[in-house]
């Protein structure tokens, strides 16, 4: 049985369906996975999440919470989430703050501080950072890199130090296809992780994502799917499923309603 993924598996669920997310330009994902990417595009949104990671009947892990971000008011791109982790080896409250901009044309590097306060089987109150770029190499073609908790913490359960490369190809407005590569280094070790993964915008409204993983931190492959609505007025409903190829039993869920003010 794959173990929970925990604090360090913590994505959006367009991430969490596509398996490979460093590479795409993101908003509200990119608080969690790329900072950077955050920039690339011109909004401003509010999303609310829910992520449920389970094994055969019982929650190991249950996450709610808000986010948002800002990359309109100023040339800064700012982001901020907080979420509650209600079930799981680990409760309490974790909050982003997320931060990015342009160096060179269609370059952007981004930072997000981190301050987690957690119970249980030690409290945790603990602050680290991740560091991030996003380079849009062409108009089809773009390229990810991130270091995940840059500052240790002495707690691999909870925070890792991590890095992770990506890549995608293809455009919002039609398709995507992804891969990447992450690492985490826990205890002398380097388990890696590799993924794959592609979404469409069919009719311009709805997108549909599929991803494959290989995860070596979980002992396990994964398969995900999602799909979601975008409304022009301003609305997204996104959501997103990921099972263990192994056993089938290990499976996480996850589900998010966006704000968003286009520029």
């Amino acid at each position: 049985m794959p173990p929970p993924g925990g604090i360090p598996d913590l994505v959006g669920p367009r991430s969490l369906a596509l398996g490979a997310s460093i590479g795409i330009a993101g908003s509200n994902d990119g608080i969690f996975v790329n900072a950077a990417s955050m920039a690339a595009r011109k909004s401003y949104s509010i999303e609310a999440l829910f992520l449920d990671d389970r094994r055969g009947a019982y929650d190991v892990g249950q996450y709610y919470g808000a986010s948002v971000v800002d990359s309109v008011s100023s040339p800064v791109t700012g982001g901020v989430a907080f979420t509650r982790a209600g079930k799981g080896l680990y409760t309490g409250n974790l909050t982003h703050l997320a931060l990015a901009a342009a160096t060179v044309e269609k370059l952007y590097l981004g930072v997000t501080g981190k301050w987690y306060s957690l119970h249980g089987p030690t409290d945790v109150g603990v602050a680290t950072a991740d560091a991030s770029l996003f380079w849009e190499a062409g108009e089809y073609l773009s390229f990810g890199a991130a270091g995940y908790n840059l500052v240790p913490v002495s707690n691999d359960l909870v925070a890792p130090l991590g890095a992770g490369v990506g890549v995608s190809f293809g455009t919002d407005q039609l398709a995507h296809v992804s891969a990447e590569w992450r690492a985490q280094f826990t205890g002398g070790k380097t388990f890696n992780r590799y993924a794959v993964g592609a979404e469409v915008l069919v009719s311009s409204m709805f997108p549909l994502r599929a991803g494959w993983a290989k995860d070596e931190a979980l002992a396990t492959s994964w398969w995900s799917a999602g799909a979601g609505v975008v409304v022009r007025s301003g609305v997204a409903l996104d959501a997103a499923y990921r099972q263990s190829l192994d056993t089938s039993s290990a499976r996480t869920f996850g589900i998010s309603l966006k704000l968003f003010f286009l520029n």
